[in-house]
């Protein structure tokens, strides 16, 4: 048992750390029931302190990483800082060897924002007296904690904005205030609606309305109170109805807001009912609100009581508060309960100041903001901004700073932009404040006159104050400033020379030496062409810098077409703003002996649609390695280009055969180029041609007929065919445009009548997808030759589910038939495939619902016996339903089948029927043959343990043809269990036959059995204080105590709480002998074993429910119940039963001792690892 010691050490930090809040009436209502707020701040409990939710600090987590060495002090007013520059990051901010005079431009962007200084140039602020540009206060970061529902993956979506959750507590919130949190990055409102089955918020109809004119996204959630699955349907359709009436449409996102521990019992079934319901009236996007302690799975370190796999884990909006002070930027960065659908990180969001305080949430999917259409704030969005420097003026020593593309998660209020030059640290800065312009860019004008007339190198750092006070770094880069200089004194000066001219390559290397840069060097770029044509091979290399200081780059005449002659080489710098200057010029001869070839079209066959490309005369200074010939029609430009490696011929010629059907049977013009590939690898172009293809082909017209929309089917009728060649057959082969070819068939058109030829197309046979399709037409002529025609697109809808029943394997002898349904498709998916079956005779008393079983092929099987169907023969019907993804049944079609049991007319047949599993009974009927026979005795054995310990035998003479036997459990000890059926059946003729029937459950829930009332209390005085290991008898020895009084009631002798105490702690390791204090699973067996008892795992309620009846004692841990407060566990005694119901004895509480039904005990059984490491956290103990 994970036990109540754990109060021991949590209580007093739970007093001191847990901030607590009042909870108020929800809405204010004339009737009895006390209405509580749905999405209230919850308090941590105990276990969330110690399971790793820890309360965080309100002082900064991490510190500003300086841009530069030097300090930079901050505006007074400036506001907190919540994020500082990085100059790790690549992309931000220039070497401090970078200058800049006139224009130069830094970009930084980032697609989230979070505290990493080396990829988002972002980290809080310290209050040190020598961090950069920090302001007089900082923000808390909370810190990030480890756990399985929290994804740190940088990757993972967040959803850019953020949602509210309103009640009538909030009041009325007008069309402007709505306007004014969708500013704030607030996209969506989850207004309430009901509450249990009587109270509608009266502000819904006004909060709703006003939210939708505003453009936010609203959806609507339910505060439930259920306990039973009848409640949960009833509060459902209560919730329906008021969604109804505001004329909100089904997609509309539905909350279900459950909190109320009084639910916890029972919780998952009662949920499923209340899903159930609403989806049975066409409410599908359900959502699920609660405190992540109630989560099997969350970052607590223990589990709740509530199956995130049951009802998805992204469909959970989870609350939690980590921290009083969280913004929602720093809630998007934390991702916690990221594997969820949102989670709702404050309770106190002062959004509106003076007017509301919020419930705030973070959205992971979009189900919440998605669909906002409130005005867009242009500067809210992923953090970014475009740093240029322009006008940058080295006669008066000013320059203008742009900065563009401003955005920031939470919006911008002020762009920021300290500057400072190199001399004196930073003893000239300046905080600007950038004018936003027209065009949405900022502009900040500087001048040196106003930093102390300082020139060299100056510092342009960026921030924002966004929306929400934080003030955030964004980038920075540096300028050049000079006072009293012209441009031409700062033009860069240098040599260009050129070297290495190889006759034989038709290399070159262009050089650039002595350079003289003012403003610095970016690059150094050499433009090249060939003067033969102008400029058309022209290109620009950059230079490689060298490490003499040079620049150097080789230029090749095989990337100028190999063109020989003279080239001219250009020399430009371009300096750290981004300006470019033309240096100097050279022509070079270049003497260079090129690959040539004639290419010559031959053997164009009109009939074929081919012809060859030959090429001659081949001349290869540098060697030849292999021929290549590109084709293609010019019809599409060259969306049919194929590369053809040409074959050598004797006379040492390349030949390749050119295909019309390799080009989409396109006719017309064709081009075919021819390419020489050298000893080194390179590729040479020699010359082209054009030539006139003509091709003899088939042709047709494609008409689409009876677009089925129920059936998902089309026909595809090629017509007014011409053929030349003749026509052996018709193709065609179609599929979705889905996935591409994925779901490609070819299909074998039918020659019709008419002399037309026809296929039907099915969208079972193309997955069953939906949307346009494309179909061609191929015709096979006489020759084997196969000649595309035409094509469309046809658009292919399926409203009905479909599908196909077969009836095969129908054996007469048996009585048996197999059922096969294919083509089995829905709109809303197939979850199951049912097949209901009876014979015509006597109605429906023989019908039998099967659930077909899908096969590899993608169909699904059912076998059907006619000993299943009282052996009955004749027509049988076969009706067709599935149970679709959303819930919902749909019948889909059926046929029938006769069924001959020719065995029945010779052979005894024994079946059971009548099962009742509450009374504990069932029918065994033997049918004698007409023709078989004659039955002299009859006898029935039937038992339910494994040992046959509760083996029966029912002996009985026949009654003419038809007998039956009548089976009790009274005749069984009364027991639960399955039950197994064996009959021998004695004919006068001295022989006999066996049959077994199987198994048939029962669950007898009539019989009493008083219980016995042996009582210890953990807590009594003579031992609640004595220690082991970890905690005492009081808070840990529920175990201990439970097995005394079941010892003591088995054996008819005293055993004390502390003997088994003593046995488990001394010679076990299952007794207090961790961190946390208990006894698991394995303790219960051992202790009974060591008293001479046996044990039993009960996995089921039924199995419970038989060993009671069987006068067992029964050990049950319980969780969150009326036993114990959730999270710890507690174990009772369980012995006696009288009608479903069991006596209880709580070691902990006598007040809680007494008659309790199975199901509710059963309902809140432990889910803990320490009480169920053996399977279940029910144990039989007995002699």
């Amino acid at each position: 048992m994970r036990t109540k010691d754990f109060i021991y050490y949590a209580s007093a930090a739970v007093l001191l750390a847990v901030t607590t809040q009042v909870a108020q009436a929800d809405e204010v209502a004339t009737q009895t029931p006390s209405v509580t707020e749905g999405n209230q701040y919850q308090p941590a409990t105990a276990a969330e302190i110690f399971g790793g939710e820890a309360a965080l600090p309100a002082t900064p987590s991490s510190t500003v990483s300086a841009p530069v060495a030097t300090s930079e002090l901050a505006k007074p007013s400036a506001p907190a800082v919540s994020m500082s520059l990085a100059p790790q990051s690549s992309e931000a901010v220039t070497t401090a060897a970078s200058t800049s005079v006139a224009n130069s431009t830094v970009a930084v962007t980032s697609t989230s924002v979070t505290s990493s200084v080396v990829s988002s140039e972002s980290a809080t602020a310290s209050t040190s007296a020598t961090s950069s540009e920090t302001s007089n206060s900082a923000v808390a970061t909370p810190a990030k904690l480890t756990n399985s529902t929290d994804v740190p993956s940088p990757t993972l979506k967040v959803q850019p904005k953020t949602f509210i959750d309103v009640s009538s507590h909030n009041g009325e919130i007008s069309v402007d205030d709505y306007r004014a949190l969708a500013r704030q990055g607030v996209g969506g409102v989850v207004v309430k609606l009901t509450e249990d089955t009587w109270y509608n918020n009266p502000k819904a109809p006004s909060q709703v309305r006003n939210a939708q004119i505003a453009g936010l996204q609203v959806s609507t959630y339910h505060f439930s109170r259920y306990t039973t699955e009848e409640e949960a349907r009833a509060e459902a359709r209560f919730y329906i109805q008021a969604a109804q009436n505001l004329n909100l449409p089904k997609s509309t996102v539905m909350v279900n807001d459950f909190e109320d521990s009084k639910m916890l019992p029972n919780i998952n079934r009662n949920t499923q009912a209340w899903v159930n319901e609403m989806r049975k009236h066409g409410y599908n996007n359900l959502m699920f609100y609660t405190s992540a302690s109630w989560l099997d799975e969350n970052n607590l370190g223990y589990r709740g009581p509530v199956s995130t796999s049951q009802f998805g884990i992204e469909n959970f909006w989870v609350a939690q508060y980590p921290s009083s002070t969280l913004t929602a930027t720093s809630a998007k960065n934390m991702r916690y309960n990221a594997k969820t659908g949102a989670w709702q990180f404050s309770a106190t969001a002062n959004l509106l100041p003076g007017k509301h305080v919020f419930d705030h949430s973070v959205d992971y999917t979009g189900r919440f903001t998605a669909n906002a259409s409130a005005e867009v704030d242009a500067t809210q969005g992923d953090l970014s901004g475009t740093i240029s420097i322009v006008n940058n003026n080295p006669t008066v020593g000013s320059f203008d700073v742009v900065i563009s593309n401003v955005k920031a998660p939470n919006g911008v209020e002020t762009v920021s932009v300290p500057i400072w030059s190199e001399i004196n640290g930073q003893d000239d800065i300046i905080w600007y404040t950038a004018n936003r312009q027209n065009n949405g860019t900022y502009t900040v004008n500087v001048k040196a006159s106003a930093h102390k007339n300082s020139t060299g190198l100056y510092n342009i750092h960026l921030y924002y104050v966004q929306k929400d006070g934080q003030l955030t770094g964004v980038g920075g880069t540096t300028t050049q400033v000079f006072i009293g200089k012209t441009p031409e004194q700062l033009k860069p000066k240098a040599s260009f020379a050129i070297e290495n001219n190889n006759a034989k390559a038709g290399t070159f290397d262009a050089v650039i030496t002595n350079i003289s840069a003012p403003l610095g060097v970016k690059e150094v770029l050499v433009p090249s062409w060939s003067l033969e044509n102008g400029q058309d091979d022209l290109i620009w290399h950059k230079a490689t810098k060298q490490t003499d200081g040079s620049y150097r780059v080789t230029i090749k005449a095989s990337e100028h077409k190999g063109t020989k002659g003279n080239y001219r080489a250009d020399a430009y710098i371009e300096d750290n703003s981004n300006n470019r200057h033309y240096i100097a010029e050279k022509v070079v001869a270049v003497d260079y002996a090129r690959p040539s070839g004639v290419l010559t079209i031959e053997n164009n066959n009109t009939a074929a649609g081919t012809f060859d490309a030959v090429v001659r005369n081949i001349v290869a200074p540098t060697g030849l390695k292999e021929v290549l010939v590109p084709s293609w029609s010019l019809a599409g430009g060259q969306d049919d280009l194929i590369w053809h490696k040409a074959t050598r011929q004797a006379d040492g010629s390349y030949r390749v055969t050119i295909k019309a059907t390799d080009h989409k049977n396109s006719t017309g013009k064709y081009r075919a180029d021819a390419y020489l590939v050298d000893d080194s690898n390179k590729r040479f172009y020699l010359t082209e041609k054009v030539v006139e293809v003509s091709q003899t082909r088939p042709s047709a017209s494609l008409f689409i007929e009876n677009n089925n929309a129920d059936l998902g089917t089309f026909d595809a009728v090629i017509r007014n065919i011409v053929a030349p060649n003749g026509v052996k057959e018709v193709l065609v082969p179609s599929w979705s445009l889905v996935n591409g070819q994925d779901d490609l068939v070819w299909h074998k058109a039918s020659r019709q009548s008419d002399g037309s030829y026809r296929v039907t197309i099915k969208a079972s046979e193309h997955k069953n997808s939906l949307g346009n399709y494309r179909a061609d037409v191929y015709i096979v002529d006489n020759a084997n030759q196969r000649h595309y025609v035409t094509e469309t697109i046809v658009d292919v809808k399926h409203n009905k589910p479909v599908g196909a029943i077969s009836v095969v394997n129908n054996n007469k002898d048996t009585g048996t038939f197999d059922v096969i349904i294919s083509d089995v498709y829905s709109p809303k998916g197939v979850r199951t495939v049912q097949v209901p079956i009876w014979s015509e005779k006597d109605g429906q008393d023989d019908n039998r619902w099967y659930e077909a079983t899908r096969q590899a092929n993608g169909t699904y099987t059912v076998n059907v016996q006619a000993t299943n169907h009282k052996n009955s023969t004749g027509l049988y019907n076969i009706h067709l339903y599935y149970i679709l993804n959303d819930g919902s049944q749909v019948g889909v079609g059926g046929t029938t089948t006769t069924v001959e049991f020719r065995n029945a007319k010779t052979k005894t047949q024994t079946y059971i029927t009548n099962v009742n599993s509450e009374a504990g009974s069932f029918t065994v009927v033997v049918d004698q043959a007409p023709q078989g026979r004659q039955i002299k005795n009859i006898r029935v054995a039937v038992w339910s343990e494994s040992n046959q310990g509760n083996l029966s035998w029912y002996n009985t003479a026949p009654t003419g043809t038809h007998t039956e036997i009548n089976v009790s459990t009274v005749n069984h000890k009364n027991l639960i269990g399955n039950y197994t059926t064996h009959v021998y059946v004695d004919y006068v003729d001295n022989t006999v036959d066996g049959f077994n029937l199987g198994e048939t459950a029962l669950a007898p829930r009539n019989r009493r059995v008083e219980p016995q009332t042996t009582y210890y209390s953990q807590r009594d005085p003579r031992w609640a204080s004595k220690w082991y290991g970890v905690s005492n008898m009081d808070q840990s020895g529920c175990v201990p105590t439970s097995l005394a009084m079941t010892f003591t009631d088995i054996l008819g002798t005293v055993i004390a709480p502390t003997t088994v105490a003593d046995y488990l702690y001394y010679n076990t390791n299952s007794f207090n002998k961790t961190s946390v204090a208990g006894t698991d699973a394995d303790g219960i067996v051992l202790a009974s074993k060591n008293w001479g008892l046996k044990s039993n795992v009960l996995s089921s309620i039924a199995n419970i429910a038989s060993a009671l009846m069987s006068g067992q004692h029964v050990l049950a841990a319980v969780g969150a119940s009326q036993f114990i407060n959730y999270p710890y566990t507690h174990e009772i005694v369980l012995h006696g039963y009288d009608n479903g119901k069991t006596y209880v004895r709580d070691p902990f509480n006598a007040n809680n001792n007494g008659w309790y039904s199975l199901d509710y005990i059963h309902g809140v059984q432990s889910r803990d690892a320490m009480d169920t490491k053996l399977g279940a956290p029910f144990f039989s103990v007995f002699a």
